[in-house]
């Protein structure tokens, strides 16, 4: 009864979520993308996820974030590990309080069906798209500024990232230039959409980026990109 909702739609198949409730899901940063993309993945039936954020939790971080007063100085990772598990017991979660580097990465992502970005800083995708290259695991790209999101699937065999981003990109960051809570929840609901999508083999090779503010909203055909010299 629990996704009777979800597989309702005409496009979810029945019983899908007994497909998705073993995925191996690897979220990489806890905070303003990632808590709430936790808390859609595990409502929406992804039941098997690992957990990876070194920061604990600050004052700064409760407009956006899911986190609770009474949370703050505790570790991201492991705080929302303890509020998935209120919303489906039966979740397979694990956390790691570490940050992700060269040197640790397939520890924790060798297994995985999905590496989930949701960082706020271009070292770690850089580290999460080599390794997607290397061992033949696709990723998703998540980012939220301001009143802008931006979400693309990678897929390994294209290694579209580094054809999208300049390698020498000025990084933007919320601290600095603010970004509204909206923002950081619309991620999280697109993010839940391109992967779920990406289950049921719906392979959009898109890049799709959102000024919620200005209502504008963009897609960049990656397929595009192939044929470019």
């Amino acid at each position: 009864m629990r996704y009777i909702r979800q597989e309702q739609l005409d496009f979810i198949p029945n019983n899908f979520s007994k497909i998705i409730k073993n995925k191996k899901l690897i979220l990489i940063g806890c905070g303003g993308i990632g808590s709430p993309l936790a808390e859609i993945l595990v409502r929406g039936g992804f039941l098997n996820l690992i957990l990876i954020d070194n920061d604990t939790i600050e004052e700064s971080n409760l407009n956006r974030q899911i986190f609770f007063e009474e949370d703050i100085n505790k570790s991201k990772s492991k705080t929302l590990h303890k509020y998935l598990l209120k919303i489906n017991k039966n979740a397979q979660i694990t956390s790691h309080k570490i940050k992700i580097e060269q040197n640790n990465i397939e520890d924790y992502c060798k297994k995985s069906d999905l590496i989930i970005d949701a960082t706020d800083n271009f070292k770690t995708r850089k580290i999460i798209n080599k390794f997607c290259i290397q061992n033949k695991k696709d990723w998703i790209y998540n980012g939220a500024i301001k009143t802008e999101v931006i979400s693309c699937i990678f897929f390994h065999k294209n290694n579209y990232f580094n054809k999208i981003f300049n390698p020498n990109l000025i990084e933007e960051k919320a601290k600095d230039v603010g970004i509204l809570p909206s923002t950081t929840f619309l991620s999280a609901t697109i993010a839940f959409n391109q992967i779920l999508k990406y289950f049921l083999n719906i392979k959009e090779n898109k890049l799709i980026k959102i000024n919620s503010w200005n209502n504008q909203i963009f897609e960049i055909n990656l397929n595009n990109l192939s044929s470019e010299k």
